[in-house]
């Protein structure tokens, strides 16, 4: 049985996101301003940890644990606001939806912008996949 490297794989939905990004050209992050609105909390826990000495009385002390955890939920900010669009679409009556976060200024600008570039991106891989089937 073949294996498939994901980084190179034949054009298929599940495309990785570096060639979904070089394809469209422009960059497809969301406002810092808006990913922080998502986790409040995780901008103080990651100030705290970034501090190198531990302070005696602070509940927060840094760990590798620690650290990469809160490097992990602070991605998944982006990761989650990126991904929503496309769901939103999906499953437009999930309450979630109903976030104060989906109707920010900020977002409904990212929205639009990503619309256009994930159109793009399906637009260039349509044809693309109508060159390939040619041969």
């Amino acid at each position: 049985m073949e294996q498939h490297n994901d980084k190179t794989a034949h054009i298929s939905p599940n495309l990785p996101r570096e060639l979904v990004r070089s394809m469209a050209g422009l960059p497809i992050n969301p406002p810092t301003n808006l990913c922080k609105k998502l986790f409040l909390a995780i901008g103080e826990w990651h100030g705290r940890l970034a501090e190198k000495e531990p302070i005696p009385g602070n509940p927060i002390q840094p760990t590798v644990a620690e650290n990469a955890f809160v490097q992990v939920i602070m991605m998944f900010r982006k990761t989650f606001i990126q991904d929503s669009v496309l769901m939103m679409e999906l499953y437009p009556c999930y309450p979630i939806w109903q976030h104060s976060i989906f109707s920010d200024p900020a977002y409904l600008s990212f929205k639009g912008q990503f619309s256009i570039i994930a159109r793009e991106c399906s637009s260039m891989l349509a044809l693309k996949c109508e060159g390939s089937d040619a041969n």
